[in-house]
């Protein structure tokens, strides 16, 4: 049972008036997020508040209000007979309805949801065990997949023997009757939301009822959500944007949520948009990443049969937000029916449980351009649109509600003047309880105050930012924050990697740090060489199994890498690594070269597809994809290896699903996208390819 060790910030302000002009009775009295559920279910029993389409296609279940409390308590009664309300769970499922029921089991029984991606056999497992040794979790429910496949793959490892496993399929749903009403307070912790924190350090955000009950009025007033709103969701369910949103939101707002798996979207975001047409959604969204990705994966002729017009808010978040995206989703789907006014910057975090600010639902989008070079100097000098050396950026709305923002100084923690970038610091309700079993971290992160000390405390949030109007622009990163597709990574965990990896590099003698590439953020590594190496280093091999450690680690496909004499790094003079300074280096060919690798076009070494609606054979298929790893990573042909792991050659999820959707569509047969996430060679690719091809047409 978790011990109130860290205190709760927020709760000398602990207020519920954010609810009185609600005028809904199933909340309006609430004190916890669960008794919303509750009164919920009472009221709308028979409403159908989830749908999932587990192929991005077709609805394989739903939930009604009913359904999904009769489900949860069930499960609820299997914690409570495991043990104790405050007690933490973590929750290993695929995104799924059964994960959605897991969830609200622990809101129901009062136990402490901890939700995480199921690892897989050849990557994920380093995250799984820092949080369980972190969270101190005993419990883990899940499902029997899952289950059989982390038996399979770790069966024999302490951490996971030691747990007490509940698996969701072992329990009936007339279990729910041995289920034990508790009683919640609004300060009790309902989930702890994992970051990504450095090596060895993860972070566990402390998210109570409170916290949730606040954020879900400010998300329903901000997007202006009511009971005929229907949202339409792909993100991740154990991430605050698709967690908080694309789970929480509709009971709460009593609406209905159309869910799918990411991977349904990244296979194919027709899916997404096909969704939104058919269920009428109102409500969706994604990374800036995601808008770019419907316009890349989508041809003209499928737009035009698609009705986006019931769309009130396309949400945007999570990473940089570009002018750029903005105006070519709206005008590459101006014939479904969007318009500009549909898309809704906003900004959030994990640590204020998810959004912070968002604009006036169906307003445009604000565009603010500055003078490049002032900016640089964290001074706003705005100018006028298409000025040479004017930079755009996306305004992310007001505040909402009490909330309060005050930009500031981060060194001397004052208040910057209106015309100055400071750090973004918060102060509210939704600012979750602190880190897990981190005293140090939520005193210093959480627990911050402006001048002499009176005037506090403030989440620090490591983002700059400044107001123009009541308008908050964000700028940039005060922390080292490398956000690629919306996915967090840290510079230390990336030069941990490989450092610990290859050992002809020198420790503490990288930088790894985003660069800017056609409006989207590209990783980068400068590396120092150990000294000892340098005679016989083959330097090519290195650059090679530096790409690949990062892809299997990180799943990230390297936009640079530069290996460089020791000794060369720019550091403080205390040793620290200065990675502001090693990109600048870098990006004015600075460095102290010893060789370098970049993602240039190899075009001379490739060949276009030649196989065409012809009988796959193991021949064939093998050249396709070394064509294909080639044409799209960047490698010149006889450098690929055909029995070596293809994640090697920077194939993340993303480039996993695009291989699996083009290979499938070039030889007329669908593959399963496990072949190339579990340990894929071209060679198994190419044999595995032949069987399914003669299965198929056997079958048919």
């Amino acid at each position: 049972m978790y011990q109130k060790t860290i205190f709760v910030l927020n709760q000398k302000t602990m207020s519920f008036s954010f609810l009185k002009d609600y005028d809904d009775p199933d909340v309006r009295n609430c004190t916890t997020y669960t008794e919303v559920i509750k009164n919920r279910t009472k009221s709308f029993p028979n409403h159908v508040v989830f749908r999932f389409l587990e192929d991005g296609i077709n609805e394989n279940g739903s939930f009604t209000f009913l359904q999904l409390q009769t489900r949860a308590q069930a499960l609820a009664a299997s914690l409570q007979r495991a043990g104790n309300k405050g007690d933490s769970v973590l929750l290993l499922f695929q995104p799924s309805l059964e994960y959605v029921a897991s969830l609200y089991a622990c809101f129901y029984s009062g136990f402490i949801a901890v939700p995480a991606y199921p690892p897989r056999r050849n990557r994920g497992f380093d995250r799984i065990y820092r949080i369980l040794k972190d969270s101190r979790t005993q419990i883990c429910l899940v499902s029997k997949q899952v289950y059989d496949d982390i038996q399979r793959n770790f069966g024999d490892d302490e951490i996971f023997n030691n747990l007490q496993w509940i698996i969701y399929e072992d329990i009936d749903a007339s279990d729910h009757k041995y289920f034990q009403n508790v009683e919640l307070n609004s300060e009790d912790l309902a989930l702890i939301q994992y970051t990504s924190g450095s090596t060895g350090q993860p972070k566990g955000v402390m998210i109570s009822q409170l916290n949730l009950l606040y954020n879900s009025e400010y998300i329903r007033q901000s997007f202006s959500i009511d009971k005929e709103t229907v949202g339409v969701h792909w993100l991740p369910l154990f991430h605050d944007m698709g967690l908080i949103g694309g789970i929480l939101q509709a009971p709460y707002a009593c609406c209905m949520n159309v869910n799918m798996p990411p991977m349904a979207f990244l296979r194919n975001p027709l899916n997404w948009l096909n969704a939104i047409h058919k269920y009428r959604g109102t409500i969706a969204g994604g990374p800036n990443f995601a808008f770019d990705y419907c316009i890349d994966k989508t041809k003209e002729e499928d737009r035009e049969f698609l009705d986006l017009s019931s769309m009130k808010v396309f949400f945007c978040g999570a990473e940089p937000i570009r002018e750029t995206t903005f105006k070519n989703f709206s005008e590459a789907f101006r014939k479904s029916n969007v318009s500009e006014n549909q898309l809704y910057p906003c900004y959030g975090m994990a640590e204020t449980t998810l959004i912070v600010t968002g604009g006036n639902s169906m307003d445009n989008p604000n565009y603010l351009y500055v003078d490049t070079s002032s900016l640089s100097k964290k001074v706003i000098v705005v100018s006028g649109k298409g000025t040479k050396k004017a930079t755009s950026i996306v305004g992310c709305g007001h505040i909402w509600m009490d909330m309060r923002i005050e930009i500031v100084d981060p060194v001397s923690k004052t208040k910057c003047e209106k015309d100055r970038v400071g750090e973004i610091w918060i102060q509210g309700q939704t600012v979750a309880q602190g880190y897990w079993r981190n005293t140090e971290d939520t005193e210093s992160i959480f627990g911050a105050y402006i001048g002499d000390g009176k005037d506090g405390p403030f989440l620090r949030t490591g983002d700059m930012g400044f107001f123009n109007g009541n308008e908050l622009f964000v700028t940039g990163r005060l922390k080292d924050i490398i956000i690629i597709r919306g996915m967090n990574h840290y510079p230390s965990d990336i030069e941990y990697s490989i450092q610990n990896n290859i050992s002809e590099l020198r420790q503490n003698g990288g930088a790894a740090f985003p660069v800017s590439i056609n409006e989207s953020e590209k990783l980068v590594i400068v590396q120092e060489i150990e000294r000892t190496s340098m005679r016989d280093a083959n330097y090519s091999d290195i650059i090679d199994r530096v790409r690949e450690v990062v892809a299997e680690n990180h799943e990230i496909d390297v936009h640079a890498v530069i290996l460089i004499r020791p000794g060369s790094i720019p550091i403080t003079s205390s040793g620290k690594i200065q990675h502001r300074q090693a990109k600048y280096d870098y990006l004015h060919d600075n460095l102290n070269k010893l060789a370098e690798w970049d993602n240039i076009n190899l075009s001379e070494h490739k060949e276009e597809d030649k196989f065409v609606n012809r009988e796959p054979t193991e021949e064939g298929i093998r050249e396709w994809v070394i064509n294909w790893i080639a044409r799209n990573h960047n490698y010149n042909i006889k450098d690929i290896d055909c029995d070596k792991n293809i994640i090697s050659y920077g194939i993340d999820s993303l480039a996993a699903v695009t291989l699996e959707a083009e290979i499938s569509k070039q030889f007329g047969f669908q593959w399963h996208i496990s072949s190339f996430l579990l340990n894929p060679t071209i060679n198994k690719l190419a044999k595995e390819g032949v069987a399914i091809y003669q299965d198929t047409n056997t079958n048919n």
